[in-house]
């Protein structure tokens, strides 16, 4: 039996009682309540505006993208829009007739976006109009990614596969081993040059060629615990960072690492367990914990450096560092603020959509915000 990804802060008790389909089991954990704070920096809403139909069950990585001026973004209900980054203003709308399980991903001026029938459609971000489709092995669950010619994708079969971006043919595939119970989800590759990293529910990360799909080397981050198949999960599920020849990834009932890209010698790793990708910001590394603990590590020698549990069981999103403040949301609809070096809350605002699992792309002091319900925000921070 496979399975594929649960909410949030769900202990294994629960998980185990979901999987035998108990209706006595415990509940989920109550959010923590939100402790008053002394603002320091204020959050400014541009903007909102709706794309279509939200994720009705699971967090789907849907992930926003700015170009030239345009924020385009997508809906689990299948629409892909174009909208003024600036003002919000629509400018296109296309809807493709099936559910989005995953995008956007970017190829010089066209979209990527995957369907949950198993597609992958390539689109001119001048107007939405399909450039191609071609089937998955399975269905997408992580952002497309590209490099020179050739579109990346990884598929929930524990298949990545390299389709030559101007015709969709196959250029390689590489398949890795699944364990019998995994996550809902996939690791976000990430396409560097020459090669693509790519992390699986095995607990192994893996570098590949991208003209063959030969492995360069293989790294094991997490490694499995425990009798049952519940314990045993160490599913590396969110995007692998790639900063500065220096990989970094972090697994669920894990650890978060540091990894020399070239290598795939391990500079550093810590007991995480996390489904979100960590965030890199001068000498630190963020990530969130799978309790939603907040947590910072020197990104050198991987020492803890502080922990803030304000947060617990709230479904944050990842972590995204701008103009010197920390920003995640909470799946009850907050933004917070905080304060790199000491992680204290400095900031507060709601916004009123679901941010866990919400997509992020920054720039400047602008960020623009997709959530799980499919509305859209520019934000900046004051």
């Amino acid at each position: 039996m496979m399975v594929k990804y649960w909410l949030r802060g769900v202990g294994v008790a629960l998980v185990m009682g979901l999987l035998s389909a108990c209706s006595n089991g415990p509940s989920l954990p109550k959010p923590t309540k939100l402790v008053d704070i002394t603002a320091s920096q204020a959050i400014t809403e541009h903007w909102q505006v709706q794309l279509g139909g939200g994720a009705k069950q699971h967090a789907l990585p849907l992930q926003p993208v700015l170009m030239s001026g345009v924020v385009y973004g997508v809906s689990a209900s299948g629409e892909v829009s174009a909208v003024d980054a600036e003002t919000g203003k629509s400018l296109w709308q296309v809807d493709l007739e099936q559910p989005i399980s995953a995008g956007l991903g970017r190829i010089q001026d066209k979209l990527l976006v995957a369907t949950a029938n198993g597609e992958l459609h390539m689109l001119l971000a001048a107007d939405g109009s399909k450039v191609w489709s071609t089937p998955t092995s399975s269905e997408v669950l992580a952002v497309p990614q590209s490099s020179t010619g050739m579109v990346l994708v990884q598929t929930i079969d524990g298949r990545i596969t390299a389709f030559a971006a101007d015709d969709a043919a196959v250029l390689w595939s590489y398949a890795s081993d699944l364990p019998s119970l995994t996550l809902r989800g996939t690791s976000t590759p990430v396409v560097d040059g020459g090669l693509s990293y790519a992390g699986f529910a095995n607990g192994k990360l893996l570098a590949i060629d991208n003209k063959h799909g030969t492995v360069i080397w293989q790294q094991r981050i997490s490694a499995p615990k425990g009798r049952s198949d519940m314990e045993r999960l160490v599913d590396i599920d969110g995007p692998l960072q790639l900063v500065d020849g220096t990989l970094y990834v972090a697994g669920y009932q894990g650890n978060l690492a540091a990894v020399e890209a070239l290598t795939g010698r391990v500079l550093w790793q810590q007991t995480v367990s996390s489904y979100s990708a960590p965030a890199i910001y001068g000498g630190q590394v963020f990530v969130v914990t799978d309790k939603d603990t907040v947590m910072a590590y020197d990104r050198e020698t991987g020492a803890e450096l502080w922990r803030n549990d304000d947060f617990l069981h709230r479904g944050l999103s990842q972590v995204v560092v701008s103009t010197g403040a920390m920003v995640v949301l909470d799946s009850l609809g907050y933004v917070h603020l905080l304060e790199p070096a000491t992680g204290m809350a400095v900031g507060r605002y709601q916004l009123g959509h679901d941010g866990a699992g919400a997509g992020f792309v920054r720039h400047g002091a602008n960020i623009y915000v997709l959530g799980q319900d499919a509305s859209l925000s520019r934000l900046s921070l004051n």
